[in-house]
């Protein structure tokens, strides 16, 4: 797959996210679980969801790294629960858009590494997806992927 990459500004945004410490393998198994959560959250919160679903990555170490999934938010909200108010500020971050299967973007990750390698850009342990709208045709599934810039 040939894949474009970019250098993007991001505005903020606010959150709502569930969290866990797991092994990257472990993701397919566990995201959707995580997003439900955060979902069911939803319908007794008085904040909207007003963008699609995230991914957030960081705290990467031997046995694991955190991840957090959710979506951004109408309004900032108090903590409770398992889920968390998260705002992530105004970021320089490289990019690159990811279609087909969520199996592939594991080599969409390591592309966008090796191109932010090959133009000098210092990258941060931060990362991030961004997920299109659903499409039952998995080759149609469209994931914006970040990497925090520094």
């Amino acid at each position: 797959m040939s894949y474009e990459f970019d250098i993007v500004e991001l505005q903020p945004v606010t959150l709502a996210v569930c969290e866990s410490f797991i092994k990257q393998a472990d993701i397919p198994a566990r995201i959707i679980g995580m997003f439900d959560i955060v979902y069911a959250w939803l319908r007794e919160s008085s904040a909207k969801q007003v963008g699609n679903n995230y991914a957030i990555y960081d705290q990467f170490g031997t046995d694991g790294m955190r991840m957090r999934v959710g979506f951004p938010v109408s309004e900032p909200f108090d903590n409770g629960g398992p889920v968390r108010c998260l705002e992530l500020g105004a970021v320089t971050a490289a990019h690159t858009k990811h279609t087909g299967p969520y199996s592939g973007l594991s080599a969409a990750y390591s592309e966008l590494n090796k191109w932010c390698i090959r133009e000098s850009l210092n990258r941060d342990a931060f990362s991030w997806e961004e997920y299109g709208d659903w499409d039952d045709d998995p080759s149609r599934l469209v994931t914006d992927i970040y990497i925090k810039l520094i």
